[in-house]
């Protein structure tokens, strides 16, 4: 998470808490998708609460840095839930 002095703070939307975050982000591989949207920005869809819901985040980082941050998350749209699901195999 970035820390108050860093830019942009993280938009949480669908009343989504850092605890949620947290639980998707660490998920196995096998059940994330991961996609690479450049090489600063990756957009991870996973599952949080018991897999109850799933999530997805845009992580960010600067240029050189190894760090990723959390830009924005939001509940995962019906497209990307069929995209995790193919990818995980849970289709």
């Amino acid at each position: 998470m970035p820390t108050a002095s860093e830019r942009p703070e993280a938009d949480l939307r669908d009343g989504l808490t850092t605890a949620d975050l947290a639980e998707a982000l660490v998920r196995a591989d096998g059940e994330q998708h991961r996609v690479e949207l450049s090489e600063l920005r990756l957009a991870v869809t996973a599952p949080s609460q018991g897999m109850s819901r799933l999530i997805r985040v845009l992580l960010i980082r600067d240029d050189g840095s190894f760090v990723w941050r959390i830009r924005f998350a939001r509940l995962a749209t019906p497209d990307e839930i069929d995209q995790w699901a193919k990818q995980t195999g849970a289709a």
